[in-house]
């Protein structure tokens, strides 16, 4: 099988291979059971949202040009065009065919309205210089409720996420697991690479010790 010189070498390699990964190992576990712990629907807050009402359209289209992308929506029951050309995302109003900037009452309109969440909340606009810690975006509103669920409203007056306190604590976790602690989205970094080759090397040594083992006996 493995001569004894042979065998404490795959020894060393697995206790130092196994002392180096194993706090990355333990937190692979762990986060992975807060991952499974809950249905991803429930971390992304879907439960909480609420179907729109039906929308009566208006007739005809406004003078636009240059357009790369319309589409037709509401904002709290009132038809509008959310529209994306060179100047980015825009909303006009379908009637009126004025543009529309969503306000802070409007983006609390748009979450108690779009979702099942009521009492008091904090409004506060979300800015590329003052960005949200949980959303991607860099223009909307965040609308925070009391019990620390956040409803993020786009400028089109879409609710572009629900974020809940058990969403935050699973994307600390997600960042542990895949070894992105800052963004949190890079899943092939180099240096999950390496762990993920120095546990493999843990494990493989780790059983040829066992076969060691039992073949001696």
């Amino acid at each position: 099988m493995l001569s004894p010189r042979a065998t404490r070498t795959v020894r060393w390699l697995h206790l130092w291979g196994g002392v180096i990964v194993g706090i990355q190992i333990i937190l692979w576990v762990a986060s992975g059971l807060v991952m499974v712990a809950r249905p991803i629907d429930e971390v992304r807050g879907t439960p909480l949202r609420r179907d729109p009402p039906a929308l009566v359209v208006p007739a005809g289209l406004p003078a636009l040009t240059g357009v790369e992308k319309l589409e037709l929506g509401q904002l709290l029951g009132r038809p509008v065009w959310k529209l994306t050309d060179a100047q980015g995302k825009r909303l006009i109003d379908a009637a009126t065919g004025q543009p529309i900037r969503i306000t802070a009452g409007q983006a609390e309109a748009i979450a108690r309205a779009g979702t099942s969440l009521g009492g008091p909340a904090v409004v506060s606009a979300v800015t590329a210089a003052a960005p949200a810690s949980d959303w991607r975006e860099t223009s909307g509103h965040r609308v925070e409720f009391a019990d620390g669920v956040r409803v993020y409203v786009t400028s089109q007056g879409e609710i572009g996420a629900i974020r809940t306190p058990w969403w935050r604590f699973y994307d600390l976790f997600w960042g542990l697991h895949i070894m992105d602690w800052q963004d949190r989205e890079n899943i092939h970094g180099p240096v999950i690479i390496a762990a993920t080759l120095l546990a493999l090397g843990v494990v493989l040594t780790g059983a040829l010790l066992t076969l060691r083992h039992f073949w001696r006996r």
